[in-house]
């Protein structure tokens, strides 16, 4: 079955925990934190001790995108934070393959994501030593961007690489994921679709119990 993960730049920033609980009530066990440093990115948003306080609140995943300059000197203020999963951002990274590196020898699962202009090519050495492989759907650190269509088909490639490899690495879509998107998403290969707006704003319990009935059909 396909994982949903919540997204909580879409949540209500005075009021996260809150509506962490109201997702977690309806089967979201997973979220979706970014870090952006106003420099790689456009904005300023989170930090370590937002994961250290949600970890002391909730059980569920909580996963880290870090997408920055200077990776290598911010991840580590996030491995003793209780985060289960950390993604650093290819593009901005100087040395992606020891940053997973460090992540694993923490204890913590290693991701990798990719912004939307990166081509397969590019993303294919890092599939076999990755728990994960976090593909942008929009340009990273601003939420409600329209989804880039001209993503599905490197989905795709990447599905058709790792059953060929026979590798256990999961595929995430971040950015656009909503419900006119979702299915395409899902049918090009995604595991977990990584969702914001469509789940945080309005009636979050009703919105998970639409996106979980158009996905499960």
């Amino acid at each position: 079955m396909i994982e949903l993960c919540g997204s909580v730049l879409a949540a209500n920033h005075a009021s996260i925990l809150r509506d962490v609980r109201l997702a977690e009530d309806v089967g979201i066990s997973r979220f979706h934190i970014d870090v952006c440093d106003g420099h790689y990115t456009r904005k300023i948003i989170f930090g370590d001790q937002l994961v250290r306080d949600l970890r002391g609140e909730t059980s569920s995943l909580l996963e880290v995108h870090i997408a920055v300059y200077n990776t290598e000197s911010i991840l580590r203020q996030f491995l003793d934070t209780g985060a289960d999963v950390i993604s650093i951002q290819f593009e901005s990274s100087e040395q992606p393959a020891e940053s997973l590196t460090v992540i694993r020898n923490a204890g913590i699962q290693p991701g990798m994501t990719f912004a939307p202009a990166t081509e397969f090519g590019e993303m294919e050495s890092f599939l076999d030593s990755v728990d994960f492989v976090n593909i942008l759907g929009v340009e990273p650190g601003i939420g409600g961007q329209d989804f880039n269509p001209g993503v599905l088909g490197k989905i795709e490639e990447t599905a058709i690489y790792i059953s060929r490899k026979s590798l256990k690495t999961k595929i995430s879509v971040d950015g656009g994921v909503n419900l006119d998107t979702l299915l395409s998403i899902k049918d090009a290969g995604a595991d977990i679709l990584t969702v914001g707006t469509a789940v945080f704003s309005g009636d979050i319990r009703e919105n998970i119990v639409r996106i979980r009935g158009m996905i499960d059909d």
